[in-house]
């Protein structure tokens, strides 16, 4: 199966970096990264799992009033005017987001699995993607 990933310029640097000091492929890299995360997780297994179970988990596990304040610092960003405390803010919560985006794209591939679908269809049908046509 071939999917393809876009990830925010600061994490495919991160990823890339860190695939160079394994001295590995970015592919091979993020399989293993993939891997690792699924075997080592004590959550249930996604592909046993039924597909309300799934939505639920597809959901972003972000509370509304950080993805506000996120949004607020952004805006910030682009229009200059942050201050270095503010800036630090900006990337912790940078880090969360990603890492909730991450951590739902495994249910989000059990739920494509399930219905017997793409996952871009599944991720256009669940509003993650834009259709492009």
């Amino acid at each position: 199966m071939s999917v393809t990933l876009a990830f925010p310029p600061t994490i495919e640097k991160r990823l890339r970096d860190d695939a160079a000091r394994q001295g590995v492929s970015l592919e091979q890299y993020i399989t293993q990264f993939v891997i690792s995360g699924l075997s080592g997780s004590n959550r249930p297994d996604p592909d046993e799992l039924t597909e309300d179970e799934l939505l639920q988990r597809v959901q972003l596990n972000v509370k509304p009033r950080e993805l506000d304040e996120y949004y607020r610092l952004v805006e910030l960003r682009k229009a200059e005017q942050m201050t270095d405390e503010e800036y630090e803010q900006l990337l912790e919560m940078t880090n969360r987001i990603e890492i909730a985006h991450a951590e739902r794209m495994k249910y989000v591939v059990a739920l494509a699995k399930l219905r017997g679908v793409s996952l871009e269809q599944i991720m256009l049908d669940l509003g993650l993607q834009k259709n492009n046509a």
